[in-house]
């Protein structure tokens, strides 16, 4: 976790790893507004690659989400395309398999 100081514009002017002084806003390290103050401006491929590295967890977070939709009976398994199916059985499968361990 890492802290911030603002300016009167409320844009990042300093940043510190332990809360201090005017710097109490606690960010996460990926945040795009960090990053970009980081790389003073230059952010966009920061931005691109932080996109894609969340891309994982994001899917993760989306595959739960679909899980539960399922549990509740408010989406079917059927309702989506097969090929979706075949991956969703697949994705289940193998953490079924990987809490065994």
């Amino acid at each position: 976790m890492r802290y911030v100081a603002r300016g009167h514009d409320g844009a990042i002017t300093k940043v510190v790893s332990e809360a201090e002084g005017g710097a109490t806003e606690e960010i996460f390290k990926e945040d795009p507004e960090l990053i970009a103050f980081v790389t003073e401006g230059g952010a966009e491929p920061a931005l691109r690659a932080y996109l894609a590295s969340s891309d994982a967890e994001l899917l993760r977070v989306l595959e739960d989400l679909v899980n539960v939709l399922i549990d509740r009976n408010i989406v079917l398994l059927t309702d989506f395309p097969e090929a979706a199916q075949r991956k969703l059985m697949q994705r289940n499968s193998v953490r079924r398999k990987l809490q065994d361990f």
